[in-house]
């Protein structure tokens, strides 16, 4: 009995045995060619998505910096347009850099009929005069003839210093679309007399370098402040 009942214990484990070897079957071209289409879908979308978010991160860090070139392009025009006409020793003359007449601001220097420049005269280091040293040269007194315009072209913003800069001087990157300058007098009425400005508004506009990935086009932003003239 015992030996029956111990010869088909072995019986069984070897018929048990000799199932799990024939179960255990590898895997067919089919399925592999399955497995490796599902890999490299999920793969190949991975990379896409990383990609994309890469694309759009660097559009928005590119972007951030275009605002912050526009915030600095219109701080430094307002503080330059704030001080016209300061005029603590009632200058009336200048010689620099021709001979004329002592005026805050020139609307449209350039005198192309669009408001994309501006010329602004100060005596910011007195008691000398506009643009005249103890020799009266025009090579000392800096900051004091200032032309700011709009270069199309190159879309920057230039400053041209008359005692100091023989050509306009781009002093902003080339992403500027605009720049446009409104006068305004004591009523806050448009005016076109240059002696009767006492507030500018000044509006520049900056693109993004790089198209949106989400629209395709260039992305624009338009910043506006106004000015007091502080000589007047």
């Amino acid at each position: 009995m015992v030996r029956r009942l111990l010869a088909g214990f072995e019986g069984a484990k070897m018929r048990r045995c000799d199932g799990a070897v024939r179960d255990e079957r590898g895997f067919t071209m089919v399925e592999m060619l399955i497995a490796a289409g599902i890999t490299g879908a999920v793969v190949g979308g991975a990379i896409m998505m990383a990609t994309s978010v890469q694309r759009v991160y660097s559009y928005e860090l590119n972007d951030a910096a275009v605002q912050q070139e526009a915030r600095f392009a219109l701080d430094w025009i307002t503080r330059t347009i704030a001080a016209a006409g300061s005029n603590p020793y009632d200058i009336t003359v200048t010689v620099c850099p021709t001979a004329g007449t002592f005026q805050a601001i020139r609307l449209d220097p350039d005198l192309d009929g669009d408001d994309d420049d501006i010329r602004v005269q100060a005596d910011v280091n007195p008691p000398n005069g506009v643009l005249v040293d103890s020799d009266v040269s025009c090579d000392a007194e800096d900051g004091e003839d200032v032309t700011i315009a709009h270069d199309p072209d190159a879309m920057t913003i230039t400053r041209e210093d008359a005692a100091l800069d023989d050509a306009p001087v781009p002093v902003t990157d080339g992403i500027f679309t605009d720049l446009q300058f409104t006068y305004l007098d004591t009523n806050r009425a448009a005016t076109t007399n240059a002696s009767a400005v006492i507030y500018v508004q000044v509006s520049v506009t900056a693109q993004s370098r790089a198209r949106n990935p989400y629209t395709g086009d260039y992305t624009t932003y338009t910043y506006q402040t106004e000015v007091r003239v502080r000589g007047r």
